[in-house]
């Protein structure tokens, strides 16, 4: 600070002389008005002394604040040694208080080591004073005795391990059911899937009338050769501005949908040549589809799709059903249900999903003429060339029973595919199916004795019995419904539930005269 003080003073005389020296040369020149530089000078002189004592004040100001703040942190640092000085003693304390407690405990450690040791000699030498007393009463061994005593301890553990087991195996058996209702029942909760039941006809919208006429052709000819191209039925007079197209094979009817949209769209004469063409671009563009589709499918399922063959066999499954259900979709929900179920027993989830999605995978081409085998067997045989694991085929294609499950992985793709395909909406009944049920249902009645006549109504959803009442008395009325119902349960399959109704009428009729 004395040193920032006198810099500053030696500044004010430096400025001072400075000035001096100035005026003195100025006095030389007449030019120069003296008197009034002088006091300019005196000034400056005035002004940089007041300069020069505020800088003062605010360097003591400074200096004061800063040592202000130097004590403060000083304080407080030692504040800090002091607590740390005290935790290091406390600590110290502590650490000698627990060495203190283990030499007591270790004290205590061989104090009843001791006693045990003791114990154990003690029970040594019983045991063996007892071998050789019982070794003189048996006239045995004592080896041998202490091999019969061992024999009856195995025997009796065995015992008891068995008779443990066997409980737990009953209560698991008591218990499965349960566990089994609770974990279907919450992985169906968790599932959200939209229906995936489809028509076989898809509609094409045709701006003009004339149009239709240009793709029919002189005679049907044009009609005739796209039919006979991509072996679908085309439709033209059910509909204004709309051409109808269904086939059995539906990738075969979205060639033909493409195929016709472009006749749509093409300028003037349609003759066999252009149909060709337009069958061909279709073709082209279905087959880069159907590859796309299986991208966006083993991408969404986690599944490798570097395989492009693969890939587009799997994209066909978009275009394929079964009793109106999408199989695409249907794969999906097998896997995702089947990844659920397996995830909540602990199975292998990689396996329970890759079997799921593609248990039906021999459905992508088991409508091509040229191929024979079930789709299950076409899924092992696709599955197997293209390198899945022993596992994964073997949790894919058994789901049929066409052998049986030896994995539960096995088990749950078939589970999941018996739920997918069983929830309500998912799969359209043929007529034929629907009549045999009916029929079933009507047999499985008709088999009991006094039954008279059976009726199923309300779509099969309940069985109206009519009893010779000669031969079924009322109080067993009861007990006969329950057998009906027991039988249909055990001997066939149906959606939802179905209601039997016993009935018994008696009818007497007198003639008075």
């Amino acid at each position: 600070m004395n040193s920032l003080i006198l810099n500053t003073v030696v500044l004010v005389i430096g400025v001072g002389a400075g000035v001096g020296i100035a005026l003195s040369f100025l006095r030389g020149k007449d030019l120069i008005n003296v008197e009034k530089k002088q006091k300019k000078g005196e000034e400056y002189i005035e002004k940089s002394k007041k300069e020069g004592t505020v800088l003062i004040e605010e360097t003591k100001k400074r200096v004061s604040k800063r040592r202000e703040h130097l004590k403060t942190e000083l304080e407080t640092r030692e504040e800090r040694t002091k607590k740390k000085q005290e935790n290091l003693r406390e600590r110290e304390n502590n650490i000698e208080k627990r060495e203190k407690r283990m030499k007591g405990k270790k004290s205590d450690i061989v104090y009843v080591e001791k006693g045990i040791n003791e114990t154990r000699e003690t029970a040594k030498r019983i045991e063996k004073e007892i071998l050789e007393k019982l070794s003189k009463k048996t006239e045995k061994s004592t080896e041998m005795l202490k091999t019969q005593i061992l024999e009856k301890y195995e025997k009796e553990l065995n015992e008891d391990k068995v008779e443990k087991l066997t409980n737990i195996e009953e209560n698991l058996k008591e218990n499965a059911t349960k566990t089994a209702n609770r974990i279907l029942i919450s992985s169906l909760q968790r599932m959200c899937s939209s229906s995936s039941v489809e028509t076989r006809a898809v509609l094409v919208k045709v701006p003009k009338d004339h149009v239709k006429g240009k793709i029919v052709g002189k005679g049907g000819r044009n009609i005739r050769e796209i039919e006979k191209l991509l072996e679908v039925d085309i439709v033209f007079n059910d509909l204004p501005n709309t051409i109808s197209i269904s086939a059995y094979n539906l990738v075969k009817r979205r060639i033909g949908q493409k195929a016709v949209e472009k006749l749509v769209r093409t300028r003037g004469e349609i003759n066999e040549r252009v149909i060709a063409r337009a069958v061909k671009d279709a073709e082209r563009e279905t087959d880069e589809e159907l590859y796309a589709i299986g991208k966006k499918a083993v991408d969404k399922m986690g599944i490798d799709g570097k395989n492009k063959e693969l890939t587009r066999i799997i994209g066909r499954l978009k275009y394929r059903t079964s009793y109106g259900q999408n199989i695409m979709k249907h794969s999906m929900e097998v896997a995702w249900m089947a990844t659920m179920l397996g995830s909540e027993i602990g199975l292998d989830v990689e396996v329970c999903k890759v079997g799921g999605f593609l248990h039906d995978l021999g459905k992508a081409i088991d409508q091509d003429p040229n191929i024979e085998g079930g789709h299950d067997f076409l899924s092992k045989e696709l599955m197997e060339k293209y390198g899945f694991t022993a596992e994964e085929v073997h949790a894919a294609w058994t789901h049929h029973d066409a052998i049986p499950q030896e994995t539960p992985e096995a088990l749950i793709v078939k589970a999941a595919d018996a739920i997918s395909a069983s929830r309500p909406g998912a799969r359209q009944e043929s007529i034929d199916r629907y009549v045999e049920r009916l029929q079933a249902l009507e047999e499985a009645a008709n088999s009991f004795e006094g039954v008279k006549s059976t009726y199923a109504i309300s779509a099969g959803r309940e069985l109206r019995i009519m009893v010779d009442p000669e031969k079924v008395e009322d109080k067993n009325m009861e007990g006969l419904a329950e057998d009906i119902a027991e039988k249909i349960e055990e001997n066939i399959s149906y959606p939802g539930t179905i209601k039997v109704k016993v009935i018994r009428r008696t009818q007497y009729t007198e003639v008075s005269r």
